[in-house]
C-alpha cells in the first residue's frame, strides 16, 4: 500500500518516548530515594502520633521512657522532614523553574526547629498554665501552620504535569489552616500526612521521567 494512501494508518508515534525535560545532576535513583525516604517519614509520623496516644494508657514511669523515645524519634523526623524540604525545593527548581518557593520553605524550615526546640526546652511545662512558654509555643505552633499554607498556596502557581503536587498544595494549605488555628492542630495531622505521601508520588513520578543509569 502507498504512502499517500488516505485509508491507511498514519505513520505516527503513539507514544511520546522522549520523557520529561533533562535534569542536570539529578538522576532516576535519587528521586526514588527521596521518594522512599518520604514514605519513611510519614509512616514514622504516624508510629509517633500512635505511640503519643498509646501513653495515655501506660502508667507514669513507662509514660516517661516512652516520651523520651518519642521526643528523640520526633527530632530525627524533623531533620528529616527538613532535608527532604530542601530537596524538594532544589528539584521543583530545577523542573518547574519554581523560584518563588524559597521564601515559604526557609520560613517554616527556620520555625519548624524553633518549635522542636522550644518541645525539648520545655516539654513537660508546656500547656500546664498559660504562661510564657506555652503562649511562645503557641505562637510558634501557629506560624509553622501559617508557612505551611503559604507553601501550599505558592504550590498551586506551579506550573506542573504531576497531579500529586496539586494534592500536596492543598493538603499543605488545608493542614496549614488548621495547624494556625491552634485548637484543630491535632487533626492537622491527617492532611499533613497525606501531603507528606504526596510528596512520595511527585518524587517517584519526576523519577519515572528520567532514564535509568546503567552501571
Amino acid at each position: 500500500m502507498q504512502s499517500d494512501n488516505p485509508y491507511s494508518a498514519p505513520q505516527v508515534e503513539l507514544l511520546d518516548r522522549r520523557g520529561g525535560p533533562p535534569l542536570p545532576g539529578w538522576s532516576a535513583r535519587q528521586l526514588r530515594v527521596l521518594g522512599w525516604l518520604a514514605l519513611v517519614a510519614v509512616l514514622a509520623n504516624a508510629l509517633v502520633v500512635g505511640l503519643t496516644l498509646a501513653g495515655a494508657w501506660l502508667d507514669e514511669r513507662e509514660a516517661q521512657r516512652l516520651q523520651s523515645y518519642i521526643g528523640w524519634l520526633s527530632l530525627m523526623l524533623v531533620l528529616l522532614g527538613c532535608y527532604l524540604l530542601l530537596r524538594f525545593k532544589a528539584f521543583a527548581e530545577a523542573r518547574f523553574a519554581a523560584r518563588q518557593l524559597a521564601a515559604p520553605i526557609w520560613s517554616l524550615l527556620l520555625v519548624t526547629v524553633s518549635l522542636e526546640l522550644a518541645d525539648r526546652a520545655f516539654g513537660e511545662q508546656l500547656f500546664t498554665a498559660l504562661d510564657w512558654p506555652t503562649l511562645g509555643y503557641m505562637l510558634l505552633l501557629a506560624l509553622t501552620g501559617a508557612c505551611t499554607a503559604w507553601l501550599g498556596i505558592r504550590l498551586l502557581k506551579v506550573a506542573c504535569p504531576y497531579p500529586a503536587l496539586r494534592v500536596m498544595a492543598w493538603l499543605d494549605i488545608v493542614g496549614g489552616v488548621m495547624l494556625a488555628s491552634v485548637i484543630l492542630a491535632l487533626l492537622a495531622v491527617l492532611p499533613l500526612l497525606g501531603a507528606g505521601v504526596a510528596l512520595m508520588r511527585v518524587f517517584f513520578s519526576a523519577a519515572d521521567e528520567l532514564p535509568e543509569q546503567v552501571d
